[in-house]
């Protein structure tokens, strides 16, 4: 080899050192680097590591990459990083790093081994950038589209939705759409909204409402449309243009509520306008009238005012009632009437007046007070009838206003009822869904929404049971069902899944001595649940929840315990109250007290009993004796 050859390697190794010299110069100014030993140790960091961990070289030389461990990463995770480049293999991926603040941030890592003369690793050098934002950026992407999802999917289930082109053809349409339509999807993709008109409409207000959609803006209006079986119903109508780059709609949805049941209250209201119309003629025309002010001084009587007291409206004008006094009453009862229409209440009662020429009659009076803007009566209106027609008229009303009173109560005690048995497993459904938000684990992911499919499922069929429980005391014939006990705790607890974890709580069940019940099942459910849901609500604050459920044979029946270890109940002070309706015994924004009323009612449907006993502060027992 001649000195030009040793000159020539020499020049060729010093351009590759520079070489290498400005890769890492560029390395270090554009990436996070770090170097550490075959043991995991750091040898060697650049500033960019410094300043994004907020260490100093100092602090980190030495130390190992726990120093900047978040804890988001899985030992798994870990263990795969390790277990590639042990075997000589570039790991790529993405880690979840914390700085000496405790603030996060993330880098896109690739860990490179170098080997030894006998092909073993030695050292890595990992280098990494920073994508703290775009992983942010992709946070608030995941959150957006999680957002925007909810809000489709409470659209779709609430709302009846139609989309169509900008020529009016449909291109979907939602399950709510075909039900109040009757039409199937497939009976509707592809027609316009011509197949549901309902011919009500005037071309005027179908060309306004185009005019209106074509031009980019939103039109809201009520529609009067037709279903595939003939019978009508009214939506409340907003269609929303989708605009292309050129601002031009390219398609509309149509998002709808049903108001034919308002609309059926509106035709009812201005029939009952006019009801009332007609009314206040039969009124003039068939009772005896008289408007006082607030003194008492009166400022108008209808003819039959005239006719039965035989006074012209000129003599009565300007007087007050004792122009027809008959003495018949007492001062205290003239006390009772005034007293109570000075409060702004109506007053009805029977009154004997006397006429001009002595002779006297009964009149049924209802005083109804006017109020001013300050709730003070400035007038009196006095309707007045015959004793007889009162009765008649008194005995019809009566009939319908118990008939409304008892419909409007089972209404009320419905509702409630409903509350009480879903509002559990909405708490779960909502707790499920701010798990998923805070979770990117596939398996997680997976799991909970299976929870949440099972509480969906338990919630329908609660729903269904509620339907039917409500009518306990109008079933003349209850179907018993063989029930496995613990198939139907089992069921039950699906619902509590989520109270279960969040609570840290015990549910222990015994069923070995009465493993099997004849009981209906929507009943027993409905025991189960309302228990269950009442040991959550009232648990103690200061120890987990212990819930112990147990069925035993006695004297022929089946005894089912629900125990509890949470708040308790003052036996002394609420015995007598213990199921009665709307009666709740601790402040809880969730109590509502229909629960052990609903429970009770069931209960004594099929004949059995339930009692408790508990002491506060340590827990609380319920009893339910079933016939066997």
């Amino acid at each position: 080899m001649t000195m030009r050859d040793d000159l020539k390697k020499t020049d060729d190794l010093e351009k590759t050192i520079k070489e290498i010299s400005d890769y890492k110069y560029a390395l270090d100014e554009s990436a996070i680097v770090d170097i550490t030993d075959q043991n995991g140790v750091i040898t060697h960091i650049n500033d960019n590591f410094c300043n994004i961990s907020k260490y100093s070289r100092e602090e980190l030389i030495g130390k190992d990459h726990r120093i900047v461990n978040s804890g988001y990463h899985s030992k798994e995770f870990f263990k795969e990083l390790w277990d590639t480049i042990l075997n000589k293999k570039v790991w790529k991926g993405e880690l979840k790093n914390i700085t000496k603040d405790g603030s996060i941030y993330w880098v896109d890592t690739t860990i490179i081994p170098f080997l030894d003369t006998e092909g073993k690793p030695y050292q890595f050098l990992s280098i990494g950038s920073d994508i703290t934002e775009k992983k942010k950026a992709e946070e608030e992407l995941q959150k957006t589209i999680k957002e925007i999802s909810g809000y489709k999917y409470a659209l779709d289930e609430s709302a009846i939705i139609a989309i169509t082109d900008q020529r009016g053809s449909i291109t979907h349409v939602n399950d709510n759409f075909c039900k109040i339509s009757k039409y199937s999807r497939e009976e509707l993709i592809g027609q316009d909204h011509r197949i549901i008109n309902s011919g009500h409409h005037s071309k005027e207000f179908i060309k306004e409402l185009w005019g209106t959609i074509a031009k980019g803006k939103v039109w809201k209006g009520e529609i009067k449309n037709e279903a595939k079986d003939g019978s009508a119903y009214w939506v409340d109508t907003t269609i929303v243009p989708f605009l292309n780059e050129y601002g031009k709609p390219y398609q509309y949805v149509a998002i709808r509520s049903d108001i034919s049941e308002r609309k059926k209250g509106e035709e009812e209201l201005q029939k009952t306008i006019r009801e009332i119309s007609d009314y206040k003629y039969a009124l003039e025309e068939s009772a005896i009238i008289a408007i006082t002010d607030q003194k008492g001084f009166i400022t108008h009587v209808n003819d039959n005012f005239c006719k039965i007291s035989k006074y012209s409206r000129e003599e009565l004008i300007g007087q007050d009632h004792r122009i027809i006094n008959s003495g018949h009453h007492s001062k205290e009862f003239i006390k009772e009437l005034w007293g109570t229409i000075a409060k702004g209440k109506v007053w009805k009662g029977e009154i004997k007046n006397e006429a001009k020429d002595g002779s006297a009659y009964w009149v049924d009076t209802t005083i109804v007070p006017f109020l001013n803007e300050y709730g003070k009566p400035y007038q009196y209106v006095a309707i007045r009838s015959d004793i007889t027609k009162r009765k008649n008229g008194e005995e019809e009303l009566n009939r319908y206003a118990n008939t409304l009173e008892i419909a409007n109560r089972q209404l009320v005690d419905f509702t409630n009822i409903v509350s009480h048995n879903l509002r559990g497993p909405m708490v779960s459904i909502s707790a499920f869904l701010e798990f998923l938000k805070e979770t990117d684990d596939k398996e997680d992911q997976k799991e909970l929404i299976e929870n949440m499919t099972n509480t969906i499922n338990h919630l329908n069929a609660v729903f269904e049971e509620l339907i039917e429980t409500v009518q306990v005391k109008q079933d003349t014939e209850i179907k018993l069902d063989e029930i496995v006990l613990k198939e139907a705790m089992d069921k039950v607890l699906l619902g509590f899944e989520i109270q279960t974890k969040l609570h840290n709580a015990n549910i222990h069940f015994d069923f070995d001595e009465a493993p099997v019940v004849k009981y209906p099942h929507k009943y027993l459910d409905s025991l189960l649940l309302n228990l269950i849901s009442n040991a959550f609500k009232y648990k103690s604050p200061t120890r987990p929840p212990v819930i112990k459920v147990k069925s035993e044979a006695k004297n022929g029946n089946i005894v089912l315990s629900v125990s509890d270890n949470g708040l308790g109940i003052d036996l002394e002070k609420h015995k007598d109250s213990l199921f009665k309706i709307r009666k709740t015994f601790h402040d809880h924004p969730e109590a509502k007290g229909f629960g052990l009323f609903m429970t009770k009612t069931q209960i004594e449907a099929m004949g059995g009993t339930i009692w408790a006993k508990s002491t506060l502060n340590e827990g609380t027992t319920f009893f339910v004796e079933m016939k066997k």
